[in-house]
Parts: C-alpha cells; sequence; structure tokens
C-alpha cells in the first residue's frame, strides 16, 4: 500500500467513527430520555466502542504514514 492510499484509507476510517459514535451518541440520549424505547442501548454502547477501536486504528496509522514520509524524505536528503 502506498503512502497516500494509506493516508486516505485512515482519514477514511476517522470520518466513518466519526459519523458512527456521533449516530451511537444521538441514539444513547433518545434512550436515556425515553424518547424511543425501542432502540437498544446496549448495541449503541458496543459501537461505539467499536468505532473507538476504529478510531485508535485510523489515527495509528496516520501516525505511521506520517514516519514513513519523514524517513522517506531524509532518504531523499542523504541521496540529494
Amino acid at each position: 500500500m502506498d503512502i497516500a492510499s494509506a493516508f486516505h484509507s485512515a482519514t477514511a476510517g476517522l470520518q466513518r467513527a466519526d459519523q458512527e459514535m456521533q449516530r451511537n451518541a444521538e441514539t444513547v440520549a433518545r434512550v436515556t430520555a425515553g424518547v424511543d424505547e425501542n432502540e437498544d442501548l446496549n448495541t449503541a454502547l458496543v459501537e461505539s466502542t467499536q468505532n473507538e477501536t476504529l478510531a485508535r486504528a485510523s489515527v495509528n496509522t496516520v501516525q505511521s504514514v506520517d514516519e514513513a514520509e519523514q524517513t522517506l524524505g531524509r532518504i531523499l536528503d542523504t541521496e540529494a
């Protein structure tokens, strides 16, 4: 996987995690407020944890991409 592709995948993962966590937070708020009893609080909480893991993995990928770019830059500086 090239650097740009890895970065794109990581940012897409962060965006998805953010969107899903917002959806989960809305579900938790509705259930807690008693507005919608048909939604499952446990499912929303478990999905929030899954989305947190996705966000952390995406951040780690962005950090790895940054390190790879720095290493590549140092190699190119040394070669030049």
